[in-house]
């Protein structure tokens, strides 16, 4: 999955549109079957109004108004009602929704996200509904600064670590990008999954063994701090 380009940090919709089209491209490349229903109803009305608008164009130029403006009237009053159902489709059926899907054990996924007017944050929703039509409901909120960097570079890999991390069905074909959390007293510490690097391993021991370390995030993964503990 190719780093999207360099985007503004206080935008907010810039900052859920480039998350949002990271959804599609990363799940797609671990075997996700996307559906695009949604999609393909969206395009069909809008491209159908579009139509409509250019025929009265054409009728206009070529016969002139008089005679045309019935047939006027009624590509006038098809282009409400598909701009109508277009709105209604987009407000009452999508919903947000950007993400429609099979997965590769054949569970069925759908993924809305959000974000709420000056919070820097990104809402997800995420349901999945198995092949015996068991429907399962998560919910997520980060920052988004846990992805993009202070320039509007997004970070690919703590963003696919966010989804592979919460989402069952996700972790299951991404075991490489989980991070567990693994609480020791008041130690927290974050232990990437079983195909982690040679360092984020060494760094988990570290913190298991030592008193006073505190698991971080870096843009590398997972490394170890030690705490102000007594001498």
């Amino acid at each position: 999955m190719a780093a999207p380009e360099k985007i503004s940090v206080y935008s907010l919709n810039d900052l859920k549109n480039t998350s949002d089209d990271a959804i599609p491209a990363y799940l797609n490349s671990l075997k996700f079957k996307q559906s695009h229903t949604l999609s393909d109803v969206r395009l069909a009305l809008g491209y159908s109004a579009f139509l409509i608008c250019a025929a009265c164009f054409y009728w206009d130029y070529k016969f002139g108004f008089e005679s045309t403006k019935i047939y006027t009237a009624i590509a006038v009053a098809l282009y409400a009602i598909l701009n109508s159902a277009l709105t209604l489709w987009i407000w009452g059926v999508e919903k947000g929704i950007v993400y429609v899907g099979t997965t590769p054990n054949g569970e069925k996924i759908e993924i809305t996200t959000s974000v709420k007017k000056h919070v820097p944050v990104y809402n997800i929703v995420v349901k999945t509904t198995s092949k015996s039509g068991k429907t399962k409901e998560i919910k997520i909120k980060r920052e988004f600064r846990k992805w993009f960097d202070a320039k509007g570079n997004m970070v690919v890999q703590p963003f696919q670590q966010l989804w592979a991390s919460n989402v069952e069905c996700i972790g299951m074909v991404d075991q490489k990008n989980i991070v567990r959390t693994k609480e020791e007293g008041k130690k927290t510490v974050e232990v990437a999954g079983k195909d982690a690097s040679m360092d984020e391993k060494w760094a988990s021991l570290l913190a298991e063994s030592q008193p006073g370390v505190t698991g971080v995030e870096t843009e590398s993964g997972t490394a170890s701090k030690r705490g102000k503990g007594k001498k």
